[in-house]
């Protein structure tokens, strides 16, 4: 009885370890969305394919991961309910992971802003944004949450932060006119961790 109980422990080890869903894109064909149901965010995405597969190349030759769908356009509703649009670079970085057991919600999502979104997201260009029917910079992070203790490579969920610069506060901050807490102010920011449904938050520095 004692050897089967140990084997199946040992068994749950494993499968904790084994590989699962990564939502790293693989190829540009899964790091593009490509197809969209409104025909304005379809003409839109059509218009610009050159910068996205631009900004592709560009994470993909400093091997930074990319979530999948994670290069395009995406919408936001401003206080009118006027649709906006927002170039879209959704980045999965191979060592944004923590450990649940030594950290808290709030300090991984202020680890993240803090050290990875300045990172990744200075690899936007401000001209990136220059285009018509252009209104933003939608930035977004995913990160690994594990239970170390089992299993420091595989498993866990993950969380994510959304940040969605209106075009003006990304380019000045691109351009070093401001600090990314300003910039973020002016922002709208979405954080989703332990599970739990995104919502609205205003990060603290």
């Amino acid at each position: 009885m004692r050897n089967t109980i140990v084997a199946l422990l040992l068994a749950a080890l494993v499968f904790s370890c084994t590989p699962g869903p990564t939502y790293y894109a693989k190829s540009e064909s899964d790091s593009i969305k490509k197809n969209y149901n409104d025909k304005h965010l379809q003409n839109l995405y059509e218009s610009n394919s050159s910068l996205f597969k631009e900004i592709y190349n560009r994470y993909n030759s400093a091997d930074v991961g990319l979530y999948q769908d994670g290069i395009g356009i995406t919408t936001l509703e401003d206080y009118d309910k006027q649709q906006l649009h927002y170039v879209m670079v959704y980045v999965r970085p191979k060592d944004a992971s923590f450990d649940v057991n030594t950290t808290k919600p709030e300090q991984r999502l202020a680890a993240i802003i803090k050290n990875f979104v300045p990172k990744y997201v200075k690899m936007i260009n401000p001209r990136d944004l220059d285009k018509n029917d252009i209104e933003g910079l939608a930035f977004g992070v995913y990160w690994a949450a594990r239970d170390h203790s089992q299993c420091d490579q595989y498993g866990g969920h993950i969380e994510y932060v959304y940040i969605f610069f209106p075009k003006a506060a990304a380019q000045a901050y691109l351009n070093g006119n401001l600090s990314l807490p300003e910039a973020i102010d002016q922002s709208e920011v979405m954080a989703s961790t332990d599970l739990k449904p995104a919502k609205s938050i205003r990060p603290v520095f």
